[in-house]
């Protein structure tokens, strides 16, 4: 029977269209000869059809199409056909019905990625996945928009649409080009949506509700407002989103200090070195402190931080991964092993409360227990001050304190002296003891 249409050229059109380079004249062409053409209509269907199941059952090509290929080279399009054909026969019987959606997004690239449960995902990202938790380290997600998001762990994210993402803990930073408008980035507190800008998000809790961080580093957004239904934020702007039972207010600080995102990832970090320390007596440990440092709207800072495996004062409001003491004080913790064991060995991990820079441990002792009430003095150090401009993946110094091995089952740390803001006044309130993470080990 003859075609009315040019099937050759159809055949060049369909292989564009499947290796996505199709140009825009060649997409004026493939429409104009379907409009033209029930036949070419059918043939596009089967085409689309055939190659969303050869994709995913790859096997039927290689038992049925490779052996074609062998065959004579006259008639090469029609053994092609035959090939596809049969193919086609094979998915059709495994219930090949429908064509699936094709991925808006992938991840394309990872810093020190480990995911909940030890698996990594696959790299397409489709609207129908479940979401995803990164435990920690840094993700790049890139959508075929050509926006780009930077997410750091702890981050539970969901690829949403083509044009959005759902992040429901965690940070990230969203980065459009200028031509796109409109992409949207929806948190427990309500949609935030780009207007061809760069711009950070912390996504956490409250004592009420969640608290989303927002700082636009260039362009402009809209975010959800407290009066009107939406507010723009433009570059150098930061508010902090709180929702409550009674509504949404935006506030411009927690506590004394200026919600600030500057220190997030804007780029993918480099590999980071650090690799968990085998035989660390303390990971997981309960950890109890007289107090910690607390603010409203998600900012604390508990004891049970220091011994979560988590560095680098990582972290978003409601879930920071170190310990802060109170205003002024140098800070007290005891870490309770369980049981009774041997140990030889402490590693600390100093903070520097991120972007702030007015916290961490200086002069402290250690002491052992075996009840948990009578206490021994073991040891004395200085930990090193985390110096600025530390961004995001690099790693934090680790120091090691090592003494004769001593039977213990609970282990004090007592701040002695702690570090504040150089350019802060001495009496300034804003200072005091914290410390990121303890590790205890056997001799």
């Amino acid at each position: 029977m003859k075609l009315d249409y040019d099937a050759s050229r159809l055949d060049e059109l369909l292989q564009r269209l499947l290796d996505d380079c199709l140009t825009g004249n060649d997409r004026a062409a493939l429409n104009s000869i379907l409009r033209q053409s029930s036949a070419a209509r059918s043939q596009y269907r089967t085409t689309l059809k055939l190659h969303a199941a050869l994709i995913r059952h790859p096997q039927a090509l290689v038992q049925t199409v490779v052996p074609l290929a062998s065959a004579e080279p006259r008639h090469t399009q029609r053994r092609w056909w035959l090939g596809i054909a049969a193919a086609a026969c094979v998915l059709l019987g495994l219930g090949i019905s429908q064509i699936p959606p094709r991925a808006p997004a992938s991840i394309s690239g990872m810093s020190s990625a480990v995911w909940t449960g030890g698996t990594r995902p696959d790299d397409a990202l489709h609207t129908s996945s479940a979401p995803l938790d990164l435990a920690s380290g840094f993700v790049e997600v890139s959508f075929r928009s050509g926006v780009r998001v930077i997410l750091e762990g702890p981050c539970r994210f969901h690829v949403s649409s083509e044009s959005s993402m759902d992040v429901a803990h965690g940070r990230a930073t969203v980065k459009v080009p200028k031509h796109i408008d409109g992409f949207h980035l929806d948190t427990p507190a309500g949609r935030i949506t780009d207007l061809g800008t760069e711009f950070g998000v912390a996504v956490g809790s409250g004592v009420e509700g969640p608290v989303i961080l927002t700082e636009v580093f260039d362009g402009e957004i809209e975010i959800p407002a407290e009066e009107t239904p939406r507010k723009r934020m433009q570059s150098g702007d930061s508010l902090a989103i709180v929702r409550e039972t009674s509504g949404t207010r935006l506030i411009s600080t927690l506590g004394d200090y200026r919600v600030n995102l500057g220190d997030s990832a804007r780029s993918l970090p480099a590999v980071s070195r650090a690799t968990p320390a085998p035989g660390n007596l303390a990971l997981g440990k309960p950890v109890t402190s007289p107090a910690h440092y607390s603010m409203p709207h998600g900012s604390v800072f508990p004891a049970d931080s220091l011994t979560d495996g988590r560095l680098n004062d990582s972290g978003s409001p409601g879930d920071w991964s170190f310990w802060l003491a109170p205003n002024g004080d140098s800070g007290e913790f005891t870490v309770d092993l369980l049981a009774t064991h041997e140990i030889g060995r402490i590693q600390l991990q100093n903070t520097r409360n991120r972007t702030h820079g007015d916290r961490g441990m200086r002069h402290l002792a250690v002491s052992v227990s075996e009840d948990g009430h009578e206490f021994r003095e073991i040891a004395r150090a200085e930990l090193q001050p985390i110096p600025a401009g530390c961004g995001p993946g690099v790693d934090f110094p680790i120091e090691s304190l090592t003494f004769p091995p001593v039977t213990c089952r609970f282990v004090k740390i007592t701040g002695l002296s702690h570090y504040k803001h150089p350019e802060r006044p001495e009496e300034h309130v804003n200072r005091g003891g914290g410390l990121n993470e303890i590790q205890i080990f056997t001799p």
